[in-house]
């Protein structure tokens, strides 16, 4: 593997484990933040279209990587 490969293979490792901060901020608060709340609901929206709905119940990833 060359240097550049090293170099974004240990920052997408690094953005992965940050990613699993419970403290940090999750996706859809990251995409309020980068394009708006009405921008980032329609993206959500048009990216789920036609996707089965997902209940929201059981275990949050956070949760179980936070313990």
């Amino acid at each position: 593997m060359d240097a550049v490969g090293k170099q974004r293979g240990d920052a997408l490792l690094l953005a992965h484990c940050a990613s699993l901060d419970p403290a940090a901020a999750n996706a859809r608060e990251r995409l309020d933040e980068a394009l708006g709340p009405e921008l980032a609901r329609r993206l959500v929206s048009a990216l789920c279209a036609g996707a089965p709905s997902r209940e929201r119940g059981g275990l949050d990833v956070r949760a179980v990587f936070a313990a």
